[in-house]
């Protein structure tokens, strides 16, 4: 059976969003290949492509989007659980589930806003975890760009490795939780500061209790 016209419309607006999420630099070709095509050329689309979609009225969508939580929110709030690797003021940096290569890494600003206003602290993150990458994983080269998801930007970090094609694959939980052990970034441990004042602190007052001492030439 024919996609019917109105749920043509609605499968071609959640692929564009979909699309939107990719970071590869055909996807504008993509979203005006996908707005070209007819009913029967859609459904011929997504068979090939293994796509399911599903077929809400216009006005339902519009009302989900308009009260939907970006998912992006819910996962820097705890509510969608993750596999994150490193944090500071500003973002968190998730491994990407559906990763185009080993190592492919999320940053998330923890408050939404456009990826043109995104605070530098985003980005120190981004490239601190370039590094880690670099260092335990040893790609060839590592790719960073930006995009956005439900209006909510992120940045992907995506290692590249010699003979190897990106292709986004689900990764398994033992391979995520063993790359999290491998690339986590933990927090400096601020009790040796702490112990230093106090030391520090101890020796002054020690001083301070000292009489002090002069000495003359005869």
């Amino acid at each position: 059976m024919v996609i019917s016209k109105e749920n043509a419309e609605i499968i071609k607006k959640q692929l564009l969003q979909q699309i939107e999420t990719l970071p590869t630099e055909n996807k504008g070709k993509l979203k005006e290949y996908i707005k070209t095509l007819n009913e029967e050329q859609l459904e011929e689309f997504l068979k090939q492509n293994n796509i399911q979609t599903t077929t809400k009225s216009q006005n339902q969508v519009q009302s989900e989007d308009e009260n939907e939580k970006p998912i992006f929110q819910s996962i820097v709030e705890g509510e969608i659980p993750s596999y994150q690797i490193a944090e500071n003021k500003e973002a968190i940096a998730i491994l990407e589930l559906n990763p185009l290569s080993l190592g492919h890494t999320i940053i998330i600003p923890k408050k939404q806003t456009t990826v043109e206003k995104l605070p530098k602290q985003v980005f120190n993150l981004a490239q601190k975890v370039s590094k880690k990458i670099k260092i335990k994983l040893k790609p060839h080269d590592i790719k960073i760009e930006t995009s956005s998801f439900q209006d909510y930007p992120m940045i992907n970090i995506i290692p590249i490795y010699k003979n190897k094609s990106l292709q986004k694959i689900k990764a398994e939980t033992k391979q995520l939780e063993e790359l999290k052990s491998k690339l986590e970034i933990k927090k400096r441990n601020r009790t040796i500061s702490v112990k230093r004042k106090q030391n520090t602190n101890k020796n002054k007052k020690i001083k301070s209790n000292l009489k002090e001492i002069s000495f003359r030439i005869p």
